[in-house]
């Protein structure tokens, strides 16, 4: 969800945004932010820097705390937005993902539920360490979603 938060706010910013991505963005950030009030700062911050790795960790933690992760209108409004990106706005969708640099936990660090479409990287990890176990789970690097032709 926090990829998708990052890909509609990147798509957005940008001169190629088209009105589908924001209607779609719009719609995401509306149910979160509905149900999981907790989390619109982080919200906010990802809209500020969508680039920024650190933004996304931290609303993928909250949204995760606030038991957004278990909620099936809010993926199926994310994977939703994503697919939606993948094909009126490719370019912001390459900026997906999770990227850990210079991380270092003394218990487990989890990753899971990563969503990228196109040319992009699921997880990128450098100079990291755990006390405990590093388990990355459920990531998905898909082709990018081409238009429908008709």
């Amino acid at each position: 969800m926090a990829a998708a938060v990052a890909a509609g706010a990147a798509a957005g910013a940008g001169d190629t945004a088209k009105q589908v991505v924001a209607d779609a963005y719009a719609a995401l950030k509306g149910l979160i932010t509905r149900r999981y009030s907790t989390v619109e700062a982080e919200v906010v911050g990802v809209e500020y820097d969508p680039e920024e790795p650190l933004r996304r960790q931290l609303l993928a933690k909250q949204l995760g705390k606030a038991g957004a992760g278990t909620d099936l209108e809010v993926r199926a409004a994310a994977e939703e937005l994503l697919r939606t990106v993948a094909e009126q706005a490719p370019a912001a969708a390459r900026v997906v993902g999770v990227a850990l640099t210079r991380v270092e936990a003394s218990g487990d660090i989890e990753v899971t539920d990563i969503a990228v479409l196109g040319d992009g990287a699921g997880v990128s990890a450098t100079d990291v360490a755990a006390g405990g176990s590093i388990r990355i789970s459920g990531v998905q690097v898909g082709p990018q979603v081409s238009p429908d032709p008709r």
